[in-house]
């Protein structure tokens, strides 16, 4: 069980992870990060509760939560954003992504740059990765991510513009949804 905190340490330690929820139109969502960057974003929840236990799974190595809103105030005013249909773009956020691989981090990257409101398939992002046989290998990245809205991995689809897999609690349903607030319409 991770440790929880709502006090404001001076420690700096690098097992300590910050973390913030924020309401939105959807449910609450929650991001935790560190010194380094982002770690992780939880996609909309219907409370709290469910945010904290969604973190304590994900940070169960020993780290220890710090609940500090402050860190977090522009990146939750970007999510009340885009969860209320105003296009956003969260590619300019520091991310974390200690222990990736490096073809990982490459499609990682490439997925954050996908614009508002604009879809590529698995396929595209095996190119542009340099691997144009890996297309199941990046929807296997796609699967592992850990801030899908900050890397919009929502906005990949099938080669056949089908919506495929969507490891959020919300599944494809979520995606779809997601999806539609940016005006792109999947059948």
């Amino acid at each position: 069980m991770v440790k929880h905190s709502s006090k404001q340490s001076s420690s700096t330690a690098p097992n300590t992870v910050y973390y913030g929820m924020v309401e939105t139109e959807m449910g609450w969502v929650g991001v935790a990060g560190n010194n380094e960057g982002l770690l992780r974003l939880i996609l909309p929840e219907k409370s709290p509760e469910n945010i904290l236990t969604e973190l304590d799974f994900y940070f169960r190595s020993g780290e220890r939560l710090v609940r500090k809103e402050e860190l977090f105030s522009a990146l939750a005013e970007k999510i009340k954003n885009y969860f209320a249909g105003k296009p956003t773009e969260f590619n300019q956020e520091k991310l974390n992504l200690t222990g990736y691989t490096l073809f990982q981090k490459k499609v990682l990257l490439i997925t954050r740059d996908i614009p508002y409101g604009v879809t590529e398939t698995y396929r595209w992002l095996a190119e542009q990765a340099g691997f144009p046989l890996a297309y199941r290998a990046a929807g296997g990245v796609m699967r592992i991510n850990p801030l899908p809205l900050v890397i919009p991995c929502h906005r990949v689809i099938g080669s056949n513009g089908q919506l495929t897999g969507f490891s959020s609690r919300g599944g494809l349903e979520l995606k779809r949804r997601m999806l539609a607030l940016e005006g792109v319409l999947i059948t």
